[in-house]
């Protein structure tokens, strides 16, 4: 058996003290361990800075490493390893053709440090801040998009407000899907022991478009509920779901030099390891379910809207 000579801890000299709480931590720590504050970590030794990989909430701010392009030679097993990822997902990450997030940290100093690590593995990021996505801001819905000449006309769902673009002035066209599900209950009984009175579930799964002019962050959404497609006259079809195609192919033609991606609902499953989707539960009380029945109900709820804005909006940020 071989001993270990070398001492495996840090000396006094080179841990850090907290300016919060006055404690000492060791130099490969980006947040203080007693008190969570950022530490002054020194320039030479930010790179061996193991990062606080916690998975943030929905509703939290934090800073997205975000890749956007990589060398040939680039070491994805070891960039996967620095991110604790499986090799197989991360591969899936940086094979996307758009901007794409590999990692939401809550601290700025974290999301710098990783940027840094990534590149020397051979993999170019940018860092978005979530509060710059701006989802409290949601695309304009639309009710229609009438083509005439060189020039369409985008004409708000609730207002009613126009807006007329020259087919240079459609910067980006993204595509995704809008899943949605319900699922309804009563139940009687114990936590250890329920018995489910009635239960139903409802499904949705909308294909959308996000239309981004060149002069603003801020773009337009269709949708297949409550659009007007009289727009493709002789070409209108009779689902919505073939007229969203079809205005798919006439906003393409009419804007060719326009940016498409369409990779969100391939890519899906890795961005929920970034950017979960919404899920809630609703207690809607005592409900009667028949005659003398009667339990308490609930509506569990999933939703990738906000993963879906988030993903677009990054797009229209990073070009």
């Amino acid at each position: 058996m071989t001993s270990q000579t070398e001492n495996a801890a840090f000396s006094r000299d080179e841990m850090i003290m907290c300016s919060k709480c006055g404690k000492s931590n060791p130099p490969n720590r980006a947040g203080c361990l007693y008190c969570g504050a950022p530490l002054d970590v020194p320039e030479d030794l930010r790179g061996s800075v193991k990062l606080n990989l916690r998975k943030l909430e929905n509703w939290e701010n934090g800073f997205n490493v975000v890749i956007v392009g990589r060398a040939d030679t680039a070491d994805l097993a070891a960039a996967a390893q620095y991110l604790k990822l499986d090799n197989e997902l991360f591969g899936r990450m940086v094979e996307a053709k758009d901007p794409f997030p590999l990692a939401r940290l809550e601290l700025e100093r974290d999301a710098a440090a990783a940027a840094e690590r990534l590149s020397a593995f051979g993999i170019t990021t940018k860092l978005v801040r979530d509060v710059d996505l701006k989802i409290g801001k949601p695309n304009t819905r639309l009710r229609s998009v009438e083509f005439s000449g060189d020039r369409v006309v985008f004409t708000s769902f609730n207002t009613s407000e126009q807006r007329s673009l020259s087919s240079g002035e459609v910067a980006l066209i993204v595509i995704g899907t809008i899943m949605e599900s319900r699922k309804e209950s009563v139940e009687k009984g114990r936590k250890d022991k329920r018995k489910v009175l009635a239960e139903s579930a409802t499904t949705s799964d909308d294909l959308v478009i996000d239309i981004y002019p060149g002069d603003s962050t801020q773009g337009w959404r269709v949708t297949t509920k409550g659009f007007d497609f009289s727009t493709l006259g002789s070409e209108k079809r009779l689902l919505a779901a073939q007229n969203i195609q079809v205005l798919i192919e006439k906003l393409k033609a009419f804007a060719p030099a326009a940016k498409t991606v369409d990779e969100y609902a391939r890519l899906m499953g890795p961005l929920t390891e970034v950017w979960d989707i919404e899920r809630g539960i609703d207690f809607q009380g005592l409900r009667r379910t028949g005659m003398l029945r009667s339990g308490f109900a609930s509506v569990a709820r999933t939703s990738n809207l906000e993963q879906f804005s988030k993903y677009s909006r990054l797009q229209r940020l990073i070009m």
